[in-house]
């Protein structure tokens, strides 16, 4: 990954090529697949009495995954601002008494926001800085932002991974973290990246500089799919 080829990508976008191949590969039965990599790839990376983050958990399909995999002795940590959804995963999960949720967004530094909360649980669901809503069915809550860093101090305990989709705020997250990424105790961060949502907000290299950040901290990386990336300890 490079700029040359994130500027490509962002032209790609632009002309709607992006929509084309789309097409094709719900034509080719690929969409059904999408995230199976990834999804594979983190039952790899997860073993059983870990500690693993949820961040960015929405209605907790991977936060569901992660208690059946780290089991009783482990601990999963699910970070969710939108209240709907994060209601949705106490509906779902009300046994898993190694679960702990955070109705709180990460990010680069200590503070406040606005939550761009979709009522029908949307993905899109995000952090938002100022402007307005792009889709009519939100509404815009305020929200709490907290570092990874502060959360691990106040924890008193390093995860052994991390599964990051934020749209577009994960090189946020991952400045949040620095401390937490030099810790030998994390083993692997998986990160769905948002390039389209990375460019909206003036972020068109974020990309190269996560890649940095990781190989800084000791992690080798690598692409599982076009969209995901999965860091790990050697």
């Amino acid at each position: 990954m490079n700029t040359l080829m994130l500027k490509l990508r962002a032209q790609g976008r632009k002309l709607g090529l992006h929509h084309y191949v789309y097409r094709i590969r719900v034509a080719l039965g690929q969409m059904s697949h999408y995230e199976e990599d990834f999804n594979r790839a983190l039952q790899q990376g997860v073993r059983q009495g870990d500690v693993v983050w949820d961040v960015g958990a929405n209605v907790g399909v991977y936060t569901a995954q992660f208690c059946s995999w780290v089991g009783s002795t482990g601990h999963v940590v699910a970070f969710e601002p939108n209240p709907n959804p994060l209601a949705e995963i106490r509906r779902r999960l009300p046994d898993c008494t190694w679960l702990t949720l955070m109705d709180v967004a990460l990010g680069a530094k200590e503070g406040t926001a606005s939550f761009v909360a979709d009522a029908s649980y949307s993905p899109r669901s995000h952090v938002q800085f100022g402007g307005g809503s792009e889709f009519s069915s939100a509404s815009v809550i305020p929200v709490k932002v907290s570092t990874g860093d502060a959360v691990c101090e106040s924890m008193g305990r390093v995860p052994n991974v991390i599964k990051i989709d934020v749209e577009g705020f994960e090189d946020d997250v991952l400045l949040g973290l620095k401390n937490t990424l030099s810790s030998p105790c994390l083993r692997a961060v998986f990160v769905e990246v948002h390039f389209q949502a990375l460019e909206d907000r003036g972020r068109l290299t974020a990309p190269i500089e996560i890649a940095k950040l990781f190989k800084a901290s000791g992690f080798k990386i690598k692409w599982v799919d076009s969209n995901h990336l999965q860091a790990e300890r050697p």
